[in-house]
């Protein structure tokens, strides 16, 4: 069994540079309450000279908080702290192509709506396909995992009218759509196109994500077709400061 102490991430492993040192000393000193939620840490320039490390090792160092979710840093003002201990974080790691349309292993769509819409011009837009026509349009919130408590996602899912009579859907799914519509029609996806934007989130969103109003994001797009028809499409508000999307591809290098 772990030791509650013992639960900080991989990249804080013992045998590391000095400034994983610091991180690790900070995020304990935080965790007892010194420096407590809402003040603020040493300066750069006094850890620096406590530690005797470069501004750099110590940015390094501030940075491994802030990417835990655990400081934010305000030019002028200092390195505040905003959370004792690390954020629930989904982290999105794929290795290859294939891994793109298997990203939702793992975690749980709890789903809010279903039903059959006629599609309004900016839907249009987004499906390929004209302002009025029938879609399944799928709603809910993906969460980590089945007992995860944060959300890590606002999804929508829109489903062609050729291929929307799937089976029952219940409050909790854990099989992607586009699976789904693969079993029931006896088809395979054959392409997967992908569009990762900047986004905002605000008013509702923001709630319902439980972070600020205003808070960094990212929507993200995935368009499924079968040959050239889009069958599904998949979008999804994600908080920055709750998701990290990593990918890393192989190049084969050509031989001489």
């Amino acid at each position: 069994m772990r030791d509650e102490n013992d639960a900080y991430p991989s990249t804080l492993a013992p045998a590391s540079p000095r400034h994983l040192d610091l991180a690790r000393t900070l995020m304990q000193e935080i965790r007892n309450g010194r420096p407590a939620v809402g003040e603020l840490l040493p300066t750069e320039a006094e850890l620096c000279e406590a530690w005797n490390l470069s501004r750099y090792a110590v940015r390094q160092a501030i940075q491994k908080l802030s990417n835990l979710g655990m400081v934010t840093r305000q030019a002028g003002i200092g390195t505040r702290v905003v959370a004792d201990r690390p954020r629930e974080r989904y982290i999105q790691i794929m290795d290859s192509p294939a891994d793109l349309v298997g990203y939702a292993k793992g975690t749980t769509l709890r789903k809010s709506s279903s039903e059959r819409i006629a599609i309004d011009a900016t839907q249009a837009a987004l499906l390929g396909s004209e302002a009025g026509a029938p879609w399944l349009h799928i709603a809910g919130v993906r969460y980590g995992g089945s007992s995860a408590s944060e959300p890590i996602a606002l999804v929508d899912i829109y489903v062609a009218d050729a291929y929307s009579n799937l089976p029952e859907l219940g409050e909790v799914l854990d099989t992607p759509v586009y699976r789904l519509i693969e079993q029931a029609y006896r088809v395979k996806v054959t392409r997967v196109r992908q569009e990762v934007q900047g986004w905002l989130v605000a008013g509702d969103q923001a709630a319902c994500l439980q972070v600020e109003d205003g808070s960094a994001g990212l929507r993200i797009v995935r368009t499924y077709f079968l040959h050239d028809h889009v069958i599904a499409v998949t979008t999804g508000i994600h908080p920055a400061s709750r998701f990290s999307y990593s990918m890393t591809y192989q190049l084969t290098q050509e031989s001489a």
